[in-house]
């Protein structure tokens, strides 16, 4: 099902099953061509000849191969929004947490076509979701809103902005594991979780430790 967000991008909304499975294909063939050609070799013809529709059956949604790229962009950020958002609730410390959600980003370079150009869709646009916050920005709110309600983790006024740098350092190394080898560099992957977590740690302990001090002060 084509989500409100995505939707916002195309020229039509689709009414029908049938509509809704052309746009699926469309994404899912322009995914396809991005790792077999690359993005800048890429054209509406072959989006569409792959998936044996006609350029006007193309245009007939999107207003051209960016917004069409975008599109796909959000169904990714989308997907592993749910996916990482899933993974989170299921633990009880946000340790184990953050180290299942790193592996369903480094399983979306693994699996999901397109996705080592397209990222979290800042090579298209960095306000896919949200015209008022970056894609980062998004996926640290609901990352920071779960450790909230799930670890217990007190709200602080920095809370989002340091789950941001996280977000950060996860989408960069994660780029750099995945530069040359499908499966990502052991090296980089490994050192993901263990600068993240111990960033996080370090901010939470040292956030705890203050909170102790004004209520001394108090």
């Amino acid at each position: 099902m084509v989500s409100e967000t995505t939707g916002a991008l195309l020229r039509r909304q689709p009414r029908q099953d049938r509509s809704e499975q052309r746009l699926e294909l469309i994404l899912d063939s322009l995914a396809a061509l991005i790792d077999e050609v690359g993005y800048a070799n890429l054209s509406i013809a072959m989006i569409a000849k792959r998936a044996e529709m006609s350029g006007p059956g193309i245009y007939r949604y999107f207003d051209d191969l960016n917004s069409i790229a975008a599109a796909l962009a959000k169904r990714n950020l989308e997907r592993f929004l749910e996916n990482a958002a899933a993974r989170l609730a299921e633990e009880t410390e946000w340790e184990r947490g953050i180290r299942r959600a790193i592996d369903v980003y480094s399983d979306m370079y693994r699996t999901e076509p397109g996705f080592r150009w397209l990222r979290l869709g800042d090579m298209i646009a960095t306000n896919l979701i949200n015209p008022e916050q970056s894609n980062h920005e998004v996926a640290a709110r609901v990352a920071g809103n779960l450790f909230v309600e799930r670890y217990e983790v007190g709200y602080r006024d920095d809370l989002f902005a340091h789950i941001e740098v996280v977000i950060e350092l996860i989408d960069s190394l994660s780029a750099r594991a995945f530069v040359t080898n499908p499966d990502g560099e052991r090296f980089f992957l490994d050192e993901i979780p263990r600068i993240v977590v111990g960033y996080l740690d370090e901010y939470l302990t040292r956030s705890l430790a203050d909170s102790v001090e004004v209520r001394h002060l108090d």
